[in-house]
Parts: structure tokens; sequence; C-alpha cells
């Protein structure tokens, strides 16, 4: 019989060593330029690394400019990759404006509609399979730009109404799927600043404020918590829209999209009032 000292050693012995760090958490970014520009899946990535005792993420992104997606279920690597391993959340973000044919039933019979629902029910149903979480990732097109231009407020933007109405399409055909409302949260942040090109200073992509807003947004939408300021170490560069990703393979395994090692630290003050727009967006 072991005595009574010995196992209360062991016991305290036990309690004294560290915690086991929680594995990351695991999701996979596909879609176009709207995501690569300023490598939105690590600034999430670098905002989970910021928080205090936050889980960890780990990304992989598949992308292409200009790129939709059911051209990525096409050529088969996002499938493959999604099957291959456990994934823990997959998030799908659609070429520009595409997803505002979903807002009608006319507009959801035409070729691109069709073909774009029915890469985010493929996708959605290989997820499924493994156990992944789907994230619709909803951007905006010309009506938001419209808008943002007229300095109108208040209202949902026309792509964030479009992809509500897929996911619901998704959900009645059995696979669950979750919008992150990116395209109304910034819509409102850019009315309130009165230019649009403090958003979007080429006109389409985001400039980085909007990213930081988007990467807070989807860090609440991937760990039900929402993303507390603090320092931002960046040690990857922020890409541009002419930065020559390949759909091939993940970006973060694409050595000419490393960078030169060079850091980049974002202040907690300078980017508190960006994810207050990101927390504060439903």
């Amino acid at each position: 019989m072991i005595p009574m000292r010995a196992l209360v050693l062991a016991f305290a012995l036990l309690l004294s060593l560290p915690a086991a760090a929680a594995p990351p958490l695991r999701v996979m970014f596909v879609g176009n330029s709207l995501i690569y520009v300023n490598d939105l899946p690590r600034l999430v990535q670098a905002v989970a690394a910021a928080q205090p005792g936050g889980d960890g993420i780990e990304v992989s992104t598949w992308a292409a400019p200009g790129g939709s997606l059911d051209e990525r279920w096409e050529d088969g690597h996002v499938a493959r990759a999604l099957a291959a391993s456990h994934w823990d959340v997959l998030v799908l973000q659609e070429r520009g404006g595409v997803l505002a044919c979903m807002a009608s039933a006319e507009t959801r019979r035409e070729a691109e509609c069709r073909a774009s629902e029915r890469a985010h029910r493929r996708f959605a149903e290989v997820a499924a399979a493994n156990g992944t979480r789907v994230l619709l990732l909803s951007t905006w097109g010309q009506a938001d730009l419209r808008a943002k231009r007229r300095g109108s407020d208040g209202a949902t933007s026309p792509l964030d109404e479009a992809a509500e109405e897929l996911a619901m399409r998704m959900r009645k055909g059995g696979t669950d799927a979750q919008v992150v409302p990116a395209g109304t949260a910034l819509r409102l942040w850019a009315a309130g600043l009165g230019d649009p090109r403090e958003a979007f200073p080429d006109g389409t992509h985001p400039g980085l404020r909007a990213s930081m807003i988007m990467a807070a947004q989807l860090y609440r939408a991937l760990t039900g918590s929402d993303a507390r300021a603090a320092d931002l170490r960046l040690d990857f560069p922020l890409l541009q829209a002419n930065a020559g990703v390949s759909p091939d393979t993940p970006m973060e395994t694409q050595p000419r999209l490393a960078g030169d090692g060079s850091v980049v630290l974002l202040k907690a003050a300078v980017l508190a009032p960006y994810f207050e727009v990101a927390n504060g967006s439903k």
C-alpha cells in the first residue's frame, strides 16, 4: 500500500505542474485579394496571439487575385487540403459583389450565382464531414461603395443581406454556415469618416484599418470572445493587390510572400478604435 504522505506529495506535484497549452484553433481561409491584401488571416492570427490567455490560431490561406469560390472548388486543391486533416473552421470569401445575386429569386437563377451557391455548398459538405465549422465572410460591392459616397447609414449592406440568404439556404439544405458581416461594419465606419478612400484607398481593397476591423470581427466569430486591443507584432508583409499570390498552395508556404523579416509593432492605443467598431458590429 502506498503511504498517504506519498500520495499527498504526488498530488501536490501534479498540481504544481504547468497546464498543457490548448492546441491552436486551425482555420482555413479561401478567397481572393480582399483577404490577402494586408494578409487578413495572419492579422487574425496576430490578434489571437496578443490576447491574454487566448487561444492560438493556426491559419492556411488559399487565394488568387479576382478568384471565385467556384474556381477554388474546381481546381481541387482546397477540397483535398480540407479533407486531408482536421480544421476547426473554414472561412469562405466570395469574389467582390457576386453574392448580391442571392438577393432575389430571379438573379439566383443566373449561371454565376448557381455556380457560387454550388461551390459554397460543396465546400460546406466537405467541412461538415470533417467536423469543421463554416463562416461566410461577407465583403462589399459597388452598391456599398455608392452608399459610402452618399454618406448613408443605418442599413445593412446588400451583400451582407445576400450572404444571410445564402446561409439560410445552406442551413435548410443541412449544412450550417454563419455570416461575418464585414460589409455593414466597414460601410458604416467609412460613412462616419466621410471619405471612402480612408477605408478603401484604391476604391476596392481594404486599407490596413479596414483589415484590422475585419480581423477583430473574425476573431470574435472564431472564438466567441471580443478582441481586446493589445500591441500587435506583425512579422509578415502587408501584402498588396499585385502580390503574385498563387492558388495552388497555401499563401503561408509561398516563399515570395514571406517578406524580408521586418517586424512592425502596432500599438494598442492606435488599434482600440477599430476593435471597438468590430466589437460593436452584429
